[in-house]
């Protein structure tokens, strides 16, 4: 049988050490968080253990978005390795968590897959992407490596200190992008931020 969301979380957080986990609960409680959803109190988090914090997590923000706040605590404090860890068991397990949607898929050397559905969906959820998204230094690579971004484009979006700023920045360079610049954005997003995209396209 396959891990839950809870399961995931409870991992990541037994792994963390008693500093990290501290400096987690810190952040988590300053966690800038998407309208409809609360902060969770400070006042239960002081003494909350790694299970009391999986399970706030999954009341306060449900699945998807629990696993989003989590990455982007995770990215806040600097632990990578288990942002990485994390964001790979959900990818990989998230056919155990939800049924699949219907997605386009990445095909290898193929730039012209129905063009139209990546130029939609970086237009139509600018916002959404600008303020969830957490894992954007892969996608600024794949876009530099194809050509998509300049070298100065890239050093100017990679300057800025939050995964916010840095998606700020690269949508004042993707408005000027035409079909077939915002299809590829698109499939780079959908590689690295999986649930992320999943989760917006269920909702739009």
């Amino acid at each position: 049988m396959g891990q839950t969301v809870r399961d995931l979380l409870l991992e990541t957080l037994e792994e963390l050490g008693e500093k990290q986990f501290k400096k987690f609960k810190g952040k988590l409680n300053d966690w800038e968080v998407n309208a409809g959803y609360k902060v969770i109190p400070k006042c239960r988090l002081e003494k909350a253990d790694e299970d009391d914090v999986a399970d706030l997590i999954i009341s306060f923000y449900a699945e998807t978005y629990g696993i989003e706040v989590t990455l982007g605590v995770l990215t806040a404090i600097g632990d990578m390795e288990h942002h990485g860890k994390l964001r790979k068991s959900w990818q990989e397990g998230e056919c155990l968590f939800a049924a699949p949607t219907p997605s386009v898929k990445p095909e290898a050397g193929n730039e012209r897959v129905t063009p139209t559905v990546g130029q939609s969906f970086v237009d139509k959820h600018r916002a959404a992407l600008i303020t969830r998204m957490s894992h954007i230094d892969p996608v600024l690579d794949n876009l530099l490596d194809n050509k998509i971004l300049t070298d100065e484009q890239y050093d100017t979006v990679r300057s800025n200190r939050t995964s916010q700023e840095k998606m700020r920045q690269l949508y004042d360079y993707v408005r000027s992008w035409g079909r077939d610049e915002k299809e590829r954005f698109y499939q780079y997003l959908l590689k690295h931020n999986k649930p992320l995209i999943k989760d917006l396209e269920m909702n739009s």
